[in-house]
C-alpha cells in the first residue's frame, strides 16, 4: 500500500532549555511523533513539543525554549 507523503507519521526530537527569571534553570530533550496532514503541522509540532517539555518539569509551557527541532 503507497502512503502519500501528508499521510505519514513523523518522528521528531528537540533539545530544550527551561527558564526561570530569565535564566537556564535545566535543559533536556524530547520526541514526538505525529501525522502529517494539515498545513498547521509546524506550529502543532512546536506546541507539542514544548508541552511535553513543560510537563517534565512542571512549568508553564512559556518556560521552555526550544534550541532545535530534527526529524529522525
Amino acid at each position: 500500500m503507497y502512503m502519500s507523503a501528508r499521510d505519514e507519521t513523523r518522528h521528531y526530537f528537540a533539545d530544550y532549555e527551561v527558564y526561570q527569571d530569565g535564566h537556564a534553570i535545566a535543559w533536556g530533550q524530547v520526541t514526538h511523533s505525529m501525522r502529517i496532514d494539515d498545513d498547521m503541522a509546524a506550529a502543532a509540532l512546536v506546541a507539542a513539543l514544548r508541552a511535553h517539555a513543560a510537563n517534565v518539569h512542571d512549568v508553564d509551557t512559556g518556560a521552555i525554549r526550544l534550541r532545535g527541532i530534527h526529524r529522525l
